[in-house]
């Protein structure tokens, strides 16, 4: 069933129809048109500015609503960016404090399990005589050595390159959702947007907009974020008002599109914005500092964790070299 809406824009439809008909008719008569057609001509006319006028009156409600969309999206926006900003602070504690002695407890147990293999391997080669020569025996046990001594050197520094896939906090909360993405405007289009509508409105050349609010919203077309570009576009955009010049039909058509595309829009950040907040509690957000004792409390674990790596390493070196001396004596 059509709503009201739907019924007005069909009717304009159908009297356009109509009126095209009777002025096809009249065109036959060249000039001398019976009053009967003149006088179907002029109530076609009448009914179909009544209708069109509806549907203007439509476009101008409609326009209000969108407006209204669009407030809420720069609000939620707005929390979101805040929200957002507060993360950031907890992401380079979870930096200090969870990711980086995390990698290095990673290379510590992957350095002891290549030891323990390696002991393994070695020992049953011994055993099994799988060696020709004791010089193959000792190149092998140096090589494996000298190996591990380098492996040793490399978990001294954390490669930037490499934790940026273990920082997995800040990321699990701003990654694009597969409803993100499947409601999203095409991304070639949404990008042609983004540069047309946001780029002139913040870009330091072109408009007087603080760097700081360039940075942040930039960043969404940087990372190519299809829901914030979306919302900067909603919030970038201004204000729509029907175009007076405008036919009726096409200014309902791409108001109402807008208004469509507008509901989905609050709803997936709404969506994103609760993600962002899920995992942690809102005093921890409101006051990062708090959550330091936790980390802390996980690193000591962490670096706990560590240490005895590092003593596991020793006795699987220990027992390498130890094979070493018991098959081939001191040299």
């Amino acid at each position: 069933m059509q709503n009201p809406i739907e019924q007005q824009v069909e009717q304009v439809i159908q009297y356009r129809k109509q009126l095209i008909a009777v002025e096809t008719k009249c065109s036959q008569f060249q000039g001398d048109v019976p009053a009967q057609v003149w006088l179907e001509l002029v109530e076609i006319s009448r009914r179909l500015e009544q209708a069109e006028e509806q549907i203007r009156q439509a476009c101008h409600k409609l326009a209000g609503e969108v407006n209204q969309l669009r407030g809420e999206i720069m609000t939620q926006l707005s929390d979101y960016n805040h929200w957002r900003d507060q993360i950031r602070q907890v992401e380079e504690q979870f930096l200090l404090y969870i990711v980086r002695p995390g990698y290095q407890l990673k290379l510590a147990v992957r350095q002891r399990e290549r030891l323990e293999q390696a002991y393994q391997r070695i020992y049953e080669g011994i055993q099994r005589e799988g060696y020709p020569n004791q010089e193959e025996l000792a190149a092998d046990i140096h090589r494996v050595l000298a190996h591990d001594a380098a492996a040793s050197e490399v978990q001294e520094d954390v490669p930037d390159e490499t934790l940026e896939q273990e920082e997995s906090l800040y990321d699990t909360l701003i990654n694009v959702t597969v409803d993100d993405v499947e409601e999203a405007i095409s991304r070639e289009e949404l990008v042609k947007e983004f540069k047309r509508i946001v780029i002139p409105k913040i870009h330091p050349d072109t408009s007087n907009t603080s760097n700081e609010v360039f940075i942040n919203v930039y960043e969404s077309y940087k990372k190519g974020d299809p829901l914030l570009m979306e919302a900067y576009i909603a919030e970038y955009r201004g204000e729509i008002a029907p175009e007076k010049e405008a036919d009726v039909l096409e200014s309902f058509d791409q108001i109402n599109n807008l208004w469509k595309r507008y509901q989905r829009l609050l709803i997936r950040l709404a969506r994103r914005f609760e993600g962002l907040k899920k995992d942690l509690t809102q005093q921890e957000l409101e006051n990062p500092e708090k959550i330091k004792p936790k980390f802390a409390d996980q690193r000591q674990e962490i670096l706990s964790r560590i240490q005895d790596e590092a003593e596991k390493i020793l006795y699987w070196r220990g027992k390498i070299e130890g094979l070493l001396k018991d098959n081939l004596g001191d040299s």
